[in-house]
């Protein structure tokens, strides 16, 4: 009976040792454990990459679009004979306006042309027609799409008028700031410069606002134009 107990024990013993032993819940939880780590490690590193050069293709075009705003005023305002105080438009756009003379105008027609920014939407768009009799505004071309409001509400963001005066500068000037990009991806560009209307002047009839009341006292381009 002991060497037939014997011979079961020698068995199984063979058994054991020339079988898989395989793994162990707890090894296995450990296994998968690790495993979930390397993965949320690797999906990061992917988000964050994906990310970066997101806000870095999002800014590069912010950038680009502004400056085209930025390169089409210069080219108009700078021959511009007179510029209005800007505004708000009924639908809460803000507004600017100026006039380039005949002899200034690439059309040899007196032109005004008109811009706005949309909070709602965040839109940079022109507009322009001819400042003659039974003429009117063309359609909105919208320049850019990314502009942004400042956190502090700003009356002058993103136009300002600064008009000539006997101290100070003799023709009048158009503030232009921009805060543009994707609020998303803390992408953004901000650019401010300033444009000189050389063919304007403390006579130009836009120059005035006596009553103080942000607006100019007889405004130029608004006799077939309006603010929307």
């Amino acid at each position: 009976m002991e060497d037939d107990m014997s011979v079961v024990h020698r068995v199984r013993a063979r058994v054991d040792r020339g079988g898989d032993s395989g793994f162990t819940l707890i090894e296995l939880l450990v296994a998968m454990g690790l495993f979930s780590v390397f993965i949320a490690l690797f999906l990061t590193s992917i988000v964050t990459l994906i990310r970066g050069t997101e806000q870095v293709q999002s800014t590069s075009e912010a950038s680009s679009k502004s400056l085209i705003v930025f390169q089409n005023i210069d080219r108009q305002v700078r021959y511009a004979d007179a510029i209005n105080f800007p505004g708000d438009g009924a639908s809460g756009a803000r507004y600017i306006e100026y006039r380039l003379p005949a002899a200034s105008a690439p059309s040899g027609i007196t032109t005004c042309y008109q811009w706005r920014f949309v909070p709602t939407t965040g839109q940079i768009q022109t507009r322009q027609w001819h400042d003659t009799v039974g003429s009117t505004p063309g359609s909105w071309s919208t320049k850019l799409n990314t502009a942004t409001a400042p956190s502090v509400p700003d009356p002058s963001y993103p136009f300002e008028l600064i008009p000539a005066t006997p101290g100070g500068s003799a023709k009048q000037q158009f503030v232009l700031t921009l805060n543009a990009g994707s609020p998303a991806y803390e992408a953004k560009a901000d650019v401010t410069s300033t444009f000189v209307a050389r063919n304007s002047s403390g006579t130009s009839p836009s120059n005035v606002d006596s009553n103080g009341d942000g607006a100019s006292d007889t405004p130029v381009c608004l006799a077939t134009g309006d603010r929307p």
